[in-house]
């Protein structure tokens, strides 16, 4: 058994000649009686670990006598080294070209996911207390349905932090909708506001510019601007001191100014209200507000969570007796369960998807995701650089044999030749850093970041990029520096010298991994972008199209009804509905607490999500009715009437829902508990999206003026638009807003959008990197087979005989490619697919397709270097003979 010669090698490298034979003789000694003992697998690895040691402590150790100079580098060999590298860079200036523009492809994408994946992962980082912020969660199951729900009850801040003394500070967030705000004349619909405690700036690390961060927010009606919010609004006086008219609840004081939120926190802002400036809530089983703690620096959140059983019996089950006529004992032996959880803020960017999150959150798996293909790209990168480089070891190979005759040692070429590979490299990170400057915008709209030139040049990011590089630089050229120093000098003088013996399987080995990477790829672009095409065409069970949605429509008050009537005698409007909630974008609809009223009094309710709607809205959204009748103003009862889908129907197990009877609980107020009748059953529709099966739902009648719907012929759409303008501006001077229910239903998957684009555009870098590195052993094939090819046409081969001899063996690669990357692909897509409840099948031709996609870009590939070895005149290539 012989010990890995690739490790003989780094010996080589390291130690002078006059000890190599005594140190290799000891090591191979031991690393025989290892086999004995251990067997070759372990032995070999135990014999790579000693020459790694021995190499280290070597290098270590002070430059003596003993050590010859050949194993120092001293600053005028390096430079040496350098100017001899980059001589034949230029001599070579499209071999060069290739190589460069290969790596500079493959850093330049490493770079950009590095930006994405660094700032994915810095979330919430920016508070200094952040290891010590807890957001309080509520998780559990009613009527058998799961709830993972982002917020806490109300009352939960400010009586755990009574209760419990391991707690320091609480804040809570709660959003209350648009407003439409005024400044004098002015008026700006915003969407960023949010009424929080007058503690959030002790919890959160966003510095006040101005005000007291103790009281700045202790008073009702008083309000915290970000710094560009006060500057829109004031521009450079002094904003403390004046109001501002927050919608219908009046004039908020301005008592603080501060940082605008960072765009690595999981929340964005730019009004913070006083909280109490809301009608307070006492009840636990209303809904509620995402709620934080501040835990003490000694106290573990372990502590507080194992308090989490007695907390829900503390505080959920007096109400829970009181509204549901059980004890919280009794709900749980019903199968039904309350608990109260603990995350922490950092988690909750990239590993929280609960109902009430305060913004759409990212996914961890899209960071693993994006991270490995930055590493499968940059891999794919060296290996170019490998294949490249041995491409043209033929023109290096007299270099080597003279310099060896001459005197120069195998571990002086090895440094030249890294030398070579680390110049290559940093040429290929100049011109990483211009692709990357000159996509950074298109990469931001496509990313949904904000990337900035002053991201990439903090002192840490250019130290990891420029140690990155190197670590690239030597990796790329490890392989190319061993293979071509160990030429032996007669064979290459004497024209003995077989190029790629003993290396041809690993150059295969290489290309096919580039290839099984690129067609996944492939594979995944193909599909995400099936599944998009799939939600977008879905029939959703109502009509998203030629529908425009009128916004904040309550700010007409009293007017409002008239200004519908109006807009219903429009030739170009068809339908008109109040439409405060809906089934694509954010929506005002609520849940309530259900059960059926013949079923036993002490069965648990189901929550539903409800919807309030008027007599037009299921024609207006084409929503169709599969039993029983809609809403009419002709029936005076409807207030007492409800409308239920199928899944209603499904879940309450009825055989004939008209006229069955359902009782409300709502938020657990008294007053809000009521009685309905089932007058009608609507065909199931998406009012969630695809990720979500379609859930039992309620409708009940009376509507809800935040927004109007109006179903319209689309003949002249923009005179239609200015037309509602011009009645909307002589009705109210507040802002005018629309937007079409098609394109808020397409933003429920911006994300999955996202995905597939960036998918796409690094499958297809995949793809060109792939090209090169096949490039490569293409060229290295047909210089290895030149004289063949020579004797071949001189004996009467056509042109394509030749051609088709030398590709058969890269379509080999591919096929092979293929044969691993399908079942591959097929895995890791599937398992994309499972977080959709309503999904594509993975069909056979999306694995052929790739494939032949695949066979195709190798065959254009690899014919370009085949037709020009077959096109030369074989008296050039049979000279030497």
């Amino acid at each position: 058994m012989k010990p890995p010669r690739l490790a003989d090698r780094f010996l080589q490298v390291f130690c002078s000649p006059h000890r190599l034979e005594e140190v290799q003789g000891d090591m191979h000694e031991e690393f025989v009686w290892q086999v004995k003992r251990l067997g070759y697998r372990r032995a070999r690895w135990r014999y790579w670990r000693e020459v790694l040691g021995f190499t280290l402590s070597f290098a270590m150790k002070r430059r003596s006598k003993d050590h010859s100079t050949s194993t120092l580098i001293s600053p005028s060999m390096l430079q040496n080294y350098f100017k001899i590298a980059w001589r034949n860079l230029w001599r070579k200036k499209a071999f060069s070209a290739i190589n460069i523009a290969g790596l500079a492809v493959g850093l330049a994408t490493c770079l950009l996911i590095v930006l994405f994946v660094q700032h994915e992962l810095s979330y919430d980082q920016f508070n200094t207390k952040a290891d010590r912020i807890f957001r309080m969660t509520l998780r559990g199951s009613i009527g058998g349905k799961e709830l993972k729900i982002a917020y806490a009850p109300a009352p939960a801040g400010p009586t755990i932090q009574h209760d419990y003394p391991g707690v320091e500070a609480f804040t809570r967030l709660e959003e209350q909708g648009t407003f439409v705000i005024k400044n004098g004349n002015e008026r700006f619909k915003e969407e960023r506001v949010v009424f929080t405690d007058s503690s959030f700036f002790t919890v959160f690390s966003i510095p006040l510019l101005k005000g007291n961060s103790k009281t700045v927010l202790t008073e009702p009606n008083t309000v915290v601007l970000t710094e560009s919010t006060a500057r829109k609004y004031f521009g450079t006086q002094n904003p403390i001191g004046k109001s501002l008219t927050m919608g219908t609840m009046g004039l908020f004081r301005v008592t603080g100014v501060c940082r605008d939120v960072p765009s690595n926190s999981h929340f964005h802002y730019d009004f913070f209200n006083s909280y109490r400036s809301l009608h307070a809530r006492e009840k636990w089983l209303s809904s509620g507000a995402n709620t934080y703690f501040l835990l003490r620096k000694d106290y573990p959140v372990e502590k507080l969570a194992a308090q989490s059983t007695q907390m829900v019996r503390t505080y959920l089950g007096p109400e829970l007796k009181e509204f549901l006529g059980m004890s919280y004992d009794e709900y749980v032996r019903k199968g039904d369960r309350f608990e109260f959880n603990f995350q922490p803020v950092t988690d909750i960017h990239l590993k929280s998807d609960r109902e009430g999150e305060l913004e759409p959150n990212s996914d961890e798996k899209y960071v693993y995701i994006f991270s490995a293909i930055a590493v499968f790209i940059l891999l794919l990168a060296c290996i170019n650089f490998m294949n490249l480089s041995t491409a043209g070891s033929a023109n290096r190979a007299k270099e080597v044999g003279i310099r060896k005759v001459l005197g120069s040692v195998q571990q002086q070429l090895i440094r030249q030749f890294l030398s070579e590979s680390v110049l290559i490299t940093f040429l290929a990170l100049v011109v990483a850093c211009g692709l990357v400057v000159a996509v950074l915008p298109t990469f931001n709209q496509l990313a949904n970041k904000q990337f900035d030139i002053g991201t990439l040049l903090n002192g840490r990011m250019i130290a990891y990029t420029l140690a990155g590089c190197l670590l690239v630089g030597l990796l790329a050229g490890s392989y190319p520096a061993f293979f071509l120093s160990s030429f032996k000098p007669i064979s290459v003088l004497k024209g003995r010298l077989q190029l790629g013996v003993g290396s041809g399987w690993l150059r295969n080995t290489l290309v096919t991994i580039q290839f099984v990477v690129s067609i996944g790829m492939i594979i995944g672009t193909l599909v995400v972008y099936r599944q998009l095409r799939f939600i977008q065409n879905k029939k959703v069970g109502f009509d998203k199209e030629q529908v425009l949605i009128l916004h904040d429509t309550y700010v007409l008050g009293d007017k409002l009804n008239a200004f519908k009537t109006d807009l219903a005698k429009q030739s170009q409007i068809t339908r008109v509905s109040l439409a405060g909630y809906l089934p694509a974008g954010n929506s005002n609809s609520g849940f309530d607490g259900v059960r059926d009223v013949n079923a036993p009094a002490e069965t648990s309710p189901y929550r539903l999500r409800t919807y309030r709607i008027d007599d037009q809205y299921l024609a207006t959204l084409g929503i169709r009715l599969a039993l029983g009748r809609n809403f009419s103003k002709a029936f005076s009862g409807d207030s007492a009437a409800v409308l239920v889908n199928e899944a209603t129907v499904r879940q309450f197990g009825w055989k004939n829902p008209i006229g069955q009877r359902i009782a409300t609980v709502g938020d657990g107020s008294p007053g809000d508990s009521r009685t309905y009748t089932v007058v009608g059953v609507t065909k199931d529709f998406h009012f969630e999206s695809l990720h979500q099966h379609i859930a039992p739902m309620i409708m009940l009648y009376g509507g809800d003026g935040y927004q109007l719907a109006l179903r319209i012929r689309t003949d002249h759409v923009p005179a239609l638009l200015k037309t509602l303008e011009q009645k909307w501006k002589a009705e109210t001077d507040n802002p005018f807003s629309y937007s079409f229910l098609d394109e808020r239903f397409n933003q429920m998957y911006q994300s999955e959008q996202r995905i597939g684009e960036l998918f796409g555009i690094f499958a297809g870098l995949a793809v060109f990197i792939a090209c090169l590195g096949l490039f490569g052993l293409a060229a290295f094939t047909t210089l290895q087979r030149t004289k063949e090819i020579g004797v071949r046409k001189v004996l009467g081969a056509s042109v394509a005989s030749i051609v088709a001899l030398l590709s058969k063996d890269f379509l080999r690669l591919v096929v092979v490619a293929i044969v691993i990357a399908t079942p591959i692909g097929w895995y890791a897509m599937n398992q994309w697919l499972e977080d959709f409840a309503y999904r594509i099948d993975l069909e056979w031709w999306v694995f052929v397709l790739a494939g032949f996609l695949a066979v195709a870009v190798a065959l254009l590939t690899v014919s370009f270097q085949s037709i020009k070895a077959a096109l030369v005149n074989p008296v050039k290539s049979l000279r030497s003979e």
